[in-house]
């Protein structure tokens, strides 16, 4: 039994070991993200990449975890076809932005960043966009500053666990822990069947565009997302996403679907109860990837939003 155990203990050492050995010397390129945009700096030393389209009264889309600038171009294309002036941007940590490199990895940092984006660029009445944990760093900077924001939309908003009642599974922690992250990027294949099942999860089941898996691993694959994801991923784990969305005085627009599997409606649903002013759109069958599958109904809903009209709570697109 001895030997067994230890013939075991062998072979699990060289199944994790040999792998990233393997590829060291017979690497697997990754895919490109697309071309970057603009650089904006967000503070003294500090700067992110910027996508900006069309033209009009700005809207400003903050991505989710992981995350990226390039995840909003569905999105992005349809707002500044209906006459907005669309800033996308990689948060501090992702894509082509700059790394973080004081080890505050929290959603108060992320908030900051936005209003630095926002001061950066003179933005005035501005709506922001915050998506998944986009959303809790929307409200947090609304919280602390919203002289240059007008109005709050929260897609698929990330909120406290008791909101949906449960906790994150324990394998979060295994998951988002700095030595499987690494194990992961430096054993593409396995990373990437990862990406697919999570992907499969986020869409629910749904239709994803062929786009999605290869800048998704472009994005896990930029020099900095490892660990940003890593660090943020433990903390939401945490709690860090215990955002209050009562300290926020302007509108917010919540867009919510109902298939949502990463974030559940009952989110949506405990922020419009606890926000001062907030209205809740119930997306049918939406999963937690609505700005890719529902790109036109967003838009048309943030649209009238962002342009003052009123609107019924529950939309039926």
């Amino acid at each position: 039994m001895r030997r067994l155990l230890v013939v075991v203990a062998l072979l699990m050492a060289a199944l994790i070991a040999l792998p990233p050995f393997y590829f060291r010397f017979f690497p697997v390129a990754p895919p490109h993200l697309p071309p970057q945009g603009l650089r904006v700096a967000v503070r003294e030393g500090l700067a992110v990449n910027a996508i900006v389209e069309g033209d009009g009264p700005p809207i400003v889309l903050v991505h989710g975890l992981p995350g990226c600038a390039y995840d909003w171009t569905p999105l992005t294309d349809a707002l500044a076809a209906r006459g907005f002036r669309v800033i996308a941007y990689d948060r501090i940590g992702y894509g082509y932005s700059d790394p973080r490199s004081d080890g505050d990895f929290s959603i108060a940092a992320n908030a900051r960043d936005l209003l630095g984006l926002l001061q950066s660029q003179e933005l005035e009445n501005a709506t922001v966009v915050g998506w998944s944990y986009g959303g809790p760093v929307a409200i947090e900077a609304a919280g602390r500053d919203s002289s240059r924001i007008g109005r709050l939309v929260l897609i698929a908003g990330a909120g406290p666990h008791e909101a949906s009642k449960q906790r994150p599974p324990a394998l979060f922690g295994v998951i988002f822990s700095g030595p499987v992250l690494a194990w992961l990027r430096a054993v593409p294949p396995v990373g990437r069947a990862l990406q697919a099942a999570m992907s499969k999860d986020a869409f629910s089941d749904g239709d994803e565009p062929a786009w999605w898996l290869p800048q998704l691993a472009a994005n896990m694959a930029a020099p900095h997302t490892l660990r940003t994801f890593a660090e943020e991923g433990a903390r939401t784990a945490d709690g860090d996403a215990s955002i209050d969305p009562v300290t926020v005085a302007r509108p917010i627009l919540i867009l919510h679907g109902d298939a949502d599997r990463l974030v559940p409606l009952e989110v949506g649903q405990w922020t419009q109860l606890h926000a001062r002013n907030a209205e809740l759109v119930v997306i049918p069958k939406g999963s937690h990837m609505l700005p890719i599958t529902h790109a036109d109904a967003l838009a048309d809903r943030i649209a009238a939003f962002a342009r003052g009209a009123a609107q019924p709570g529950t939309a039926q697109p």
